[in-house]
């Protein structure tokens, strides 16, 4: 039986959540791929997954009408040809256009 919170959501609202679900996993595995190339702080860590996943609830969004498999591999491609680096000593992300 699933979990009482999932019972309670609605087809669309369990299919955005999937999407979004996804795209959170790709943010934190290249949040996690870059501790160390860009010797992250904790605080820069949770400040740059607020920031990507920020992102992709904007462009989830921008995308509502759209097919879910469409949502779905929009946001996990912003996420994942973002690029991320140092700028004087700021994070600055890149998105694809």
């Amino acid at each position: 039986m699933p979990p009482e919170r999932d019972r309670d959501h609605g087809d669309g609202d369990l299919g955005e959540e999937r999407e979004t679900l996804a795209a959170l996993k790709n943010i934190l595995l290249k949040v996690a791929q870059l501790l160390r190339p860009l010797g992250l702080t904790p605080e820069e860590s949770i400040n740059l997954v607020e920031r990507l996943y920020e992102s992709v609830l904007e462009l989830d969004i921008k995308l509502a009408g759209e097919p879910d498999e469409t949502r779905r591999a929009r946001m996990v491609d912003i996420v994942q040809q973002a690029t991320i680096r140092r700028e004087d000593g700021q994070l600055v992300i890149d998105y694809p256009r």
